[in-house]
């Protein structure tokens, strides 16, 4: 039986799913502890644990919770009611093209950066690569030189994902020469990446 700890205390969302799911595919039948510091990954690990057919339960602690996850028998079905939403699996084998038109997510800029890291990090963590990401008008700016994305967007490019810039955005902003990742692309270009992608998801 294997025994594993994970450390998740202090990370950002979706960190400690990543890592927890990580450890589930990788490990063989046996428990995975996931150390975090609140309720909202708490839960989160445990809904993933569910859905990928392990048993799992939280016990507080001095800094926060201990995720206990045990691993089942090759095979195990997922628990009722288990969360969809945190599956890995990819629902169809189209491309999908993630669209942002801002260098932040929502109304608030500084929560807005947070969510941005967080939904690109939730994207970089699924195993569905044949994707694109899109960046138009203020969204070019995450691409370019400074900016607080581009460490999560050059792992996307490494995992194989497209990134395509708006030039017109780019010279607008007259920030052509500042790109540090990603392609500078045509409005050509892009409108046959949305129309021929099997799904468009805008942020």
């Amino acid at each position: 039986m294997e025994k594993k700890e994970i450390d998740a205390r202090g990370l950002a969302c979706p960190q400690p799913v990543v890592l927890a799911g990580k450890a589930i595919d990788e490990s063989g039948e046996g428990e995975i502890i996931v150390l975090v510091d609140s309720e909202t990954p708490r839960d989160n690990v445990m809904r993933l644990a569910t859905s990928r057919g392990c048993a799992a339960r939280a016990e507080a602690d001095a800094e926060g919770f201990r995720v206990v996850i045990r691993k089942q028998q090759p095979g195990a079905r997922p628990s009722a009611g288990a969360c969809s939403a945190c599956e890995t699996t990819a629902a169809g084998s189209g491309e999908i093209v993630y669209l942002f038109d801002s260098d932040y997510v929502g109304s608030n800029r500084d929560l807005g950066k947070v969510l941005t890291n967080g939904f690109l990090n939730a994207a970089l963590a699924l195993p569905h690569a044949h994707c694109t990401v899109i960046l138009i008008s203020n969204g070019v700016r995450l691409a370019t030189q400074g900016s607080y994305a581009l460490e999560v967007l050059e792992k996307l490019v490494a995992k194989g994902f497209r990134i395509l810039l708006c030039g017109t955005c780019l010279d607008f902003f007259k920030i052509r020469g500042e790109v540090h990742v990603g392609t500078i692309s045509n409005a050509l270009e892009i409108m046959q990446a949305m129309t021929g992608a099997a799904k468009v998801i805008k942020f």
